[in-house]
């Protein structure tokens, strides 16, 4: 075994992040990215643009020419940010981009930071402080899109973890279905309160499948029980409302569920749409996949503080089947702009590394993935045309939705399960299964640290 396999081996096997990055560091000296990181010369960015603008952004700052600085800044962020966001300028090496990228997006960081704490003639702090708003309205918001996946979304909770321990948790966040779960657990605990559950995996429920009798299946039309999951959410997320989790942490949370009927269409929950419904009641819905688990009925909390029926009558399914991961509506609702995604779903992740992978092999896979694609929309299109039964149409409508849906983003992290995993992708995992989804959460995170710092770090 060469010394590149054995370090990568190390990385594969790592139980934590420095473990992961001096074996990183190590194979990023012996491949020669780290030479490639040191020397600003690529085609993926303007580097020459770049280095001049890192050097006219020194000189005003030395000169507290903070006049000339702001608009500056801005017209370098104008011209930079899309090609600085590439992902290839991500891919030669394990530790990070071009030293020239990280250490511009610091230094800009530093400018705000002093444009912010400093006096500056002719603009009051008010003013300063709507130029602020206002830039950050411009420039946008980094959110998590947590995805579904069945037990596979365990996975999405070693992501969490990860970017927590090093600050890097966006406060925009979706989950749908058993991202659902997660993202409750986010809406309705602080940064300590989680991972202080996550220390002790042992006292969180990680059982939300149930079977029922063959009593139950005929009088619930659904193979699981409803009262085995919605115990799991409630324990693991708690009894607040969505107003009530944003006042506690913070953090903008939505959970996405799609309508038992037709006439309703799929709605996205969050403090600013229905303020007073119970989180775990929207991920519990999420989380009921057709078929599993019967839809469900919403729950909020009245002004005398009592729980009632929200929509009294409507029922609502699983939020992956429609928006595993909403970028348009959360665009449109918090300004977000650059998408986090843990993808868990066992029918997406094989076919994640082939869209962002390079080579004749990746492209040969992924026309191949994109034709089937392709092909299956036509095909339920068509059925949709000539079968006009209820059942048939809704099922249908349900497997067009889920071929039509973009389930990547911006930045991309998901497992590389085993192939004799898929079988368990709907069942409860044991302990051991349970220990090795999380940490295999951790491990995927850790290559797209320096991504995810670098490019979320200004906004």
């Amino acid at each position: 075994m060469s010394d590149i396999s054995k370090l990568q081996q190390t990385m594969s096997e790592a139980q934590t992040y420095e473990q992961w990055l001096t074996a990183a560091s190590k194979a990023d000296k012996l491949n020669g990215s780290y030479d490639w990181q040191k020397k600003p010369e690529s085609k993926h960015y303007p580097y020459k643009v770049l280095q001049g603008h890192y050097q006219t952004i020194s000189e005003l700052l030395e000169n507290k020419d903070y006049l000339k600085l702001i608009p500056y800044i801005q017209e370098s962020l104008y011209r930079t940010t899309a090609e600085l966001s590439k992902p290839k300028l991500y891919q030669p090496a394990y530790t990070g981009t071009k030293t020239l990228v990280s250490n511009y997006l610091k230094l800009i960081d530093k400018a705000l930071k002093i444009l912010c704490e400093s006096e500056i003639d002719s603009i009051s702090t008010k003013d300063k402080l709507a130029q602020f708003k206002q830039a950050e309205h411009n420039f946008g918001r980094p959110a998590l899109m947590l995805s579904g996946g069945g037990t596979f979304g365990i996975y999405h909770i070693g992501v969490v973890a990860t970017l927590i321990n090093h600050k890097l948790l966006p406060s925009i966040i979706s989950g749908s279905s058993m991202g659902a779960i997660t993202a409750g657990m986010l809406a309705t605990h602080t940064n300590k309160e989680v991972l202080t559950l996550l220390g002790k995996p042992e006292e969180s429920n990680y059982s939300p499948l149930k079977r029922l009798p063959l009593k139950g299946i005929w009088q619930q039309q659904s193979l699981l029980d409803p009262e085995q999951l919605r115990s799991c959410v409630e324990h693991n997320v708690g009894l607040m409302t969505f107003e009530e989790a944003f006042k506690k942490t913070g953090r903008n949370v939505s959970i996405t569920i799609s309508p038992a009927r037709t006439g309703q269409k799929p709605r996205i929950l969050n403090y600013q749409t229905a303020p007073s419904v119970f989180v775990a009641s929207a991920a519990q819905a999420s989380c009921s996949v057709p078929g599993l688990f019967p839809p469900c009925q919403l729950y909020e909390k009245n002004a005398l503080g009592e729980k009632q029926a929200y929509l009294k009558g409507e029922r609502w399914y699983d939020g992956s089947f429609a928006t595993d991961i909403p970028r348009q509506r959360m665009s449109r609702l918090h300004n977000a702009n650059y998408f986090i995604v843990s993808q868990a779903n066992p029918h997406i992740v094989p076919f994640v590394s082939q869209r962002q992978d390079d080579g004749l092999a990746a492209f040969l896979a992924d026309l191949l993935v994109s034709s089937s694609f392709s092909q299956g929309k036509a095909l339920l299109k068509l059925g949709k045309r000539r079968f006009h039964s209820q059942a048939w149409s809704s099922w249908l409508n349900h497997a067009s939705l889920m071929l039509d849906q973009d389930y990547l983003g911006d930045i991309n992290i998901h497992p590389e399960f085993p192939p004799s995993w898929y079988t368990k992708f709907m069942k409860n995992p044991s302990p051991s299964e349970r220990d090795y989804i999380l940490k295999m959460g951790e491990r995927c995170t850790w290559p797209k640290l320096a991504m995810i710092r670098d490019q979320t770090q200004v906004s």
